[in-house]
């Protein structure tokens, strides 16, 4: 009898060990790209396509999922593209930037989005957005000709590494064909 229980214990055990363990939390990550890009990024399908990769590279701590650009064209925005969390947006360290999409939306921050994919804390950078802070897109004269072919001259709103007012998205303008900024990477 002790030997069928013995058994029947470890068939249970090696059952519950061989089960996929769930690490997934309903935070969503966010990050900024360690590379920065021209005002070219192929739309905002080539912006995302950014983030994916770098969120998807072997240095990369970020939980794996979807990342999408917060990025807009004109047309398309964050508040049209994006999956509206009501979780809480992290840094890749767990910081707490919001406490859902409709905090990260309200004008302001609570921190700082200023972590790379790998854990690297970044000093004062710009990201591509032409968002306001409210999610919505910023005029079509600041979309870098909507992220394709940008025309000498044009200009792309960025926000900033350093600011947590609605200045975080929508900090300053940039040239897109001389000046290269990072994109802010949110997991959906």
């Amino acid at each position: 009898m002790n030997k069928m229980l013995t058994i029947v214990f470890a068939t249970a055990l090696l059952t519950a060990c061989a089960a996929p363990v769930s690490n997934e939390s309903n935070e969503k990550t966010v990050f900024v790209t360690s590379e920065s890009f021209y005002g070219n990024l192929g739309g905002l399908e080539g912006a995302d396509e950014k983030c994916q990769a770098e969120a998807s590279a072997p240095a990369s701590i970020v939980p794996s999922g979807t990342y999408m650009a917060w990025l807009s064209d004109g047309t398309d925005s964050p508040d049209s593209r994006f999956t509206k969390s009501s979780h809480p947006y992290v840094l890749p360290d767990g910081t707490k930037i919001a406490e859902n999409y409709t905090d990260l939306t309200d004008g302001t921050i609570q921190r700082v989005i200023n972590i790379d994919p790998t854990g690297k804390t970044l000093g004062k950078n710009l990201f591509w957005t032409a968002t306001n802070s409210d999610g919505t897109t910023a005029q079509q004269l600041q979309t870098c000709s909507g992220w394709v072919n940008p025309y000498t001259g044009a200009r792309g709103m960025v926000g900033s590494t350093s600011e947590t007012s609605t200045s975080w998205s929508s900090y300053q303008q940039s040239r897109c064909n001389t000046i290269p900024n990072r994109l802010a990477c949110f997991q959906q």
